[in-house]
């Protein structure tokens, strides 16, 4: 009676045994897809630090302000697409958009200044004071288009390189090629908790 009841015992102990190992057989097999999306390390090996600004595993909450951006070309709106500076499955960087509101979300591991010509370069645009895009000053049906910049619906004089123009929290920016809009903004709502 013994022997059966060791038997049984054995038969199970060696079930269970066979099962734990197959469930982490299956978990490592899994996981592997998920980790080679995102680098263990914070930092995506694969993807270009850019004016210093990394594409990491996570956002970061040491420096954190948003800032709006609007931009108008021949007075129609121009929508800032979603996901600037997020690298589906990947990283994310410091400066990133999570939506097409407009809204600049910086979140860095550092506290330092960022401009709108680094934004510029994570969304790999062409911007400075005589081109937007594939807009260039002086080019066009009128051949009198110019390029402008206002913070908090103040304008930034031509004299100052757009590109080094720095993003503060909650500042709204408009960035006005050809024919301005009616008005100018000079405030944004930002959502609670923004």
């Amino acid at each position: 009676m013994h022997r059966i009841a060791r038997r049984r015992i054995s038969i199970i102990g060696i079930g269970i045994l066979i099962a734990v190992f197959v469930g982490l057989a299956i978990t490592w097999i899994i996981a592997p897809v998920d980790n080679a999306i995102i680098p263990s390390s914070s930092s995506s090996a694969t993807t270009a630090i850019i004016d210093g600004i990394s594409c990491d595993t996570m956002e970061h909450l040491n420096f954190h302000i948003h800032a709006h951006l609007d931009i108008f070309i021949n007075a129609q709106s121009y929508t800032i697409p979603s996901e600037i500076g997020i690298v589906a499955n990947k990283c994310i960087y410091w400066m990133h958009t999570h939506d097409d509101s407009g809204i600049i979300h910086i979140e860095s591991p550092e506290v330092r200044i960022f401009t709108l010509g680094e934004f510029f370069n994570i969304w790999n645009k062409k911007f400075n004071n005589n081109q937007l895009f594939d807009n260039v000053v002086g080019e066009g049906s009128s051949n009198n288009n110019t390029l402008s910049v206002y913070i908090n619906g103040t304008r930034v004089s031509n004299e100052v390189d757009y590109r080094e123009v720095k993003i503060n929290a909650h500042d709204e920016i408009a960035i006005v090629y050809g024919k301005p809009p009616d008005s100018i903004p000079s405030s944004y709502p930002f959502p609670k908790g923004l």
